[in-house]
């Protein structure tokens, strides 16, 4: 008896010093940052649901540089018929047309949407100095950006792993202090204190490198400016690593002190009117 329990006692020992290392899943921040090479990027595209019904789409490239987000190109389209859009009011029409907005350092351009009924007819881009990445249309699509590291780490940190899906929730108020998109997004210069503390139930996916491939979020409509009921957003980011070029338009360009706005800004255009008031 003793001998076999010696042998047993070898063979567990033999078994333990052999035995492979527990895997360690990546780091999705490391992982991320390893991107940040100038030239390369990744393409993303979004659905964004009201009431469980698509209303709008976002396609969009991000252009990396060794400290993250250089440049952005992204393009929103409303999942709305010609006339549905006619039987809304004259003032929100306008919003409602495809928008297309590059953006290079701190320079936004701006092409369609809202704008298109203020530029002069030989102009066809608005440079919006400061203007966000996301332009008027932004609180219609992802309003958590997963390049930014310090947005995702904080995902990271209010999330559990399961596979290789991070589900978790986090204050727009958490995510609001750190994320230049965010900030972009919400079409007021701050945010409430309903907004600070509205709840944003998430889902990120994530490869086996580490790298964000799909995030799913959802909030309450009011806590990104819109009516009642709840909003939700569904990305997918595609051919991390690849050569990516985003320039700014240099021909049919106008800039913000050349137009007045007045005439067309109201109470349901706040993205504009914070876009617009720093060119005052």
């Amino acid at each position: 008896m003793r001998r076999i329990l010696a042998i047993a006692a070898c063979t567990v020992a033999v078994t333990a010093v052999h035995a492979p290392p527990a895997y360690a899943a990546p780091n999705p921040v490391a992982a991320l940052k390893a991107q940040f090479k100038t030239g390369l990027g990744v393409k993303f595209n979004d659905k964004f649901s009201t009431g469980g019904a698509i209303f709008s789409r976002r396609t969009g490239t991000f252009q990396f540089g060794r400290a993250g987000v250089a440049a952005s190109d992204l393009t929103t389209k409303f999942n709305l018929k010609a006339a549905d859009i006619a039987a809304m009011p004259e003032d929100i029409q306008p919003l409602l047309k495809p928008e297309q907005v590059i953006k290079v350092g701190n320079t936004a351009y701006i092409k369609g949407g809202i704008f298109g009924s203020f530029l002069p007819e030989d102009k066809t881009w608005l440079r919006a100095p400061g203007g966000p990445a996301t332009g008027v249309t932004g609180p219609f699509g992802q309003f958590i950006n997963p390049t930014e590291p310090a947005t995702l780490q904080k995902l990271i940190k209010k999330s559990k792993l399961t596979g290789s899906v991070y589900t978790g929730k986090i204050t727009l108020g958490e995510i609001y202090t750190t994320s230049k998109w965010l900030q972009g997004v919400l079409p007021t210069e701050r945010p409430t204190a309903a907004q600070k503390k509205a709840i944003v139930s998430f889902k990120l996916y994530v490869n086996a490198k580490g790298l964000v491939i799909r995030l799913v979020s959802s909030t309450k409509a009011s806590a990104v400016g819109l009516t009642s009921g709840t909003v939700s957003a569904d990305t997918r980011y595609l051919s991390w690593g690849t050569k990516v070029s985003v320039k700014a338009p240099t021909e049919g360009v106008a800039d913000l002190d050349e137009i007045d706005f007045e005439a067309g800004l109201s109470e349901s255009s706040a993205p504009l009117s914070k876009i617009t008031a720093k060119a005052a």
